[in-house]
């Protein structure tokens, strides 16, 4: 049984509203027995999605306690992961998977049947029971309102929840639709005797099809009880009159009247469980007997490597399939090198040191040295650029791979967190997918440019490793931008303008003050990359040449590979809390 005695949740109010904070929910009270469907219903902005993520433990109440199965979930453990099924009123799904590859991977991460004799059998009937086996093969993208809200359902009924919570899953939808759906709903709150099914839904349409009605007015609970007395409690000819006759009077005062007639409601509701049991099977009390209810699906959840690899597999899948951003990288891939080498298809011709003798020939020695000094601020102004390019082009690929990769799925990843999915597990498993183009970007650009130009001076291992750590350091960064932000939109906005100070910030083209290059170099990684390859040619003559373009301090290499670490280090941990944190809609 659920049980909530006077749960209340209170937030701060907006800055420019006049109050110091919100009631969003008081006094809620109420019992629902298992094997039971239950509506939720009510105005807009009533607390009726408020309620039902208070019940699944994503908001905690400020006030009252909730008990399941008499286990208070406040003071105690919440629900194994296994245990609840949340179904969001948005998409949950990738759009480039199939309906079978999407309820497969939430099998995946949620528990150990993948590799056993139980997994191919328990897909299907997931698939059959929630009418999507003729659309196994269609991708997420061309299903319809309707068979999107069987999809979020069949990808809660991997673990064969006893408390599954729908939050508008039939909103939107045709009469026809929204009809199988409330079916589907019903058939799934009786094929579990430990189940118990709450739905919340703006529609009165039909409501005849629910075990029970809690109707929600301004974070009040006004009624609950069965759909057929709905009318004659508010005085009204149709369902659909009730919103209407809501506004006639005050939210509290339809709470008091409700308190008044509580107890008689919910004893209808309670003796009517106890009535539909076999005469063989009713117990002393309203709860269902646990030990003839059928078992979780998997206990336990899956190990942490298992849950990487799940991940991987299906972010390599979408990845592929996505031919607009197959053909992007391989665009930056190929085409930024070619970019960079424009400027030196002529090569970077050799240094010659200026020969010591003087000329008896005044005019001729004076032309000489102007001449070897505009060699260097030619060579010197080349090796410069080339590096600062290749390093600037590596942290725009970088942000490109990581800004949206967390804030484009949010949605998707609260509801699998939720389920299980593990945190670390999730950071890993981006930290492997992007690494794979950290590499690939950064060495071959590296390399190439190497090659085309005959060779940049300095050590082209150190210049590799430097160009690794910028790309990893601004994919770290913007990762953790990615997850600390609300929408991909702000979190593209924002890694773009991290790029672009990359540059202007990096003292490679102009020289900043020196009270301010000490404040802001530690944050530029682009600084670190530049100048760490520039100073891996300090025995070389290409050093003072490029000394004689640049007034900015070069730091070691070292130096430089421990700072950029330390941007990948910050920047992982801001994924971690970022991915962590809860950011529900």
């Amino acid at each position: 049984m659920l049980e909530a005695l006077n749960i209340g949740l209170e937030v701060d109010a907006p800055p420019a509203s006049e109050q110091e904070s919100l009631h969003l929910l008081r006094e809620v009270s109420l019992k629902v027995p298992q094997g039971h469907l239950m509506a939720i219903v009510g105005p807009s902005g009533c607390g009726k999605s408020t309620l039902l993520k208070v019940v699944a433990g994503i908001l905690e109440q400020t006030a009252g306690d909730l008990k399941w199965e008499d286990k208070d979930l406040k003071e105690e453990e919440d629900l194994h992961p296994g245990e609840l099924g949340y179904v969001p009123q948005f998409s949950v799904a990738h759009d480039l998977l199939t309906v079978e590859e999407c309820v497969a991977s939430s099998m995946a991460l949620r528990t150990q049947l993948p590799g056993t004799d139980d997994f191919e059998p328990r897909l299907d009937q997931i698939l059959a029971v929630t009418g999507l086996t003729e659309l196994a093969d269609r991708r997420v993208k061309v299903l319809s309102g309707g068979q999107k809200r069987r999809l979020g359902l069949a990808l809660e009924l991997v673990t064969n929840p006893c408390l599954l919570l729908c939050d508008e899953v039939t909103s939107g939808l045709d009469p026809k639709s929204e009809q199988e759906i409330t079916e589907l709903l019903r058939v799934l709150s009786r094929e579990n005797p430990r189940r118990l099914v709450i739905n919340v839904t703006h529609s009165l349409a039909s409501l005849e099809a629910f075990d029970s009605v809690l109707v929600m007015y301004q974070g009040h609970l006004v009624y609950h009880g069965p759909p057929r007395l709905l009318n004659h409690y508010f005085t009204v000819e149709h369902p659909e009159d009730v919103y209407r006759r809501l506004t006639q009077r005050e939210a509290q005062a339809w709470h008091e009247s409700w308190q008044k007639k509580r107890s008689y409601y919910e004893e209808m509701l309670l003796e009517k469980k106890e009535d539909s049991l076999p005469a063989d099977k009713a117990p002393e009390s309203e709860e269902p007997d646990k030990k003839d209810a059928p078992q979780l699906a998997s206990e336990e959840l899956p190990g942490l490597f298992s849950q990487v690899f799940s991940l991987l597999h299906r972010r390599w899948t979408i990845f592929r399939r996505d031919r607009g951003q197959v053909w992007l990288h391989l665009a930056m891939l190929f085409g930024f090198p070619l970019l960079v080498v424009i400027f030196a298809l002529d090569g970077i011709k050799p240094l010659q040191q200026l020969n010591q003798r003087q000329d008896a020939d005044i005019i001729y020695e004076m032309q000489r040295q102007a001449q070897h000094q505009l060699d260097q601020l030619n060579a010197g102004s080349i090796v410069s650029g080339l590096i600062m390019l290749q390093v600037v082009l590596v942290t725009l690929m970088a942000s490109n791979n990581a800004a949206r990769e967390i804030a484009g799925e949010r949605l998707i990843l609260e509801r699998e967190k939720l389920g299980g999915l593990s945190t670390t597990a999730y950071v890993m498993s981006k930290v492997l997918f992007l690494g794979v183009f950290v590499l690939a970007q950064s060495l071959w650009m590296g390399v190439f440019v190497d090659m085309v130009v005959g060779g940049l001076p300095g050590d082209l291992i150190i210049k590799l490793v430097l160009l690794v750590l910028a790309s990893a350091a601004m994919t770290s960064i913007c990762l953790g931008i990615s997850a600390l932000s609300r929408t991909p939109e702000k979190a593209t906005i924002l890694s773009i303008y991290l790029v672009g100070f990359q540059l202007p910030l990096s003292g490679a083209v102009l020289s900043l003050p020196s009270w301010l290059e000490g404040a802001v170099n530690p944050f530029i990684a682009a600084f670190w990359s530049w100048s760490g390859s520039l100073r891996s040619m300090s025995d070389t003559a290409f050093y003072e040449a490029v000394k004689q373009v640049t007034d900015t301090s070069l730091v070691s290499p070292e130096l430089a590979s421990f700072v950029l670490l330390a941007h990948v280090i910050i920047g992982l941990c801001l994924t971690y809390v970022g991915s962590r944190n809860s950011q529900w809609e």
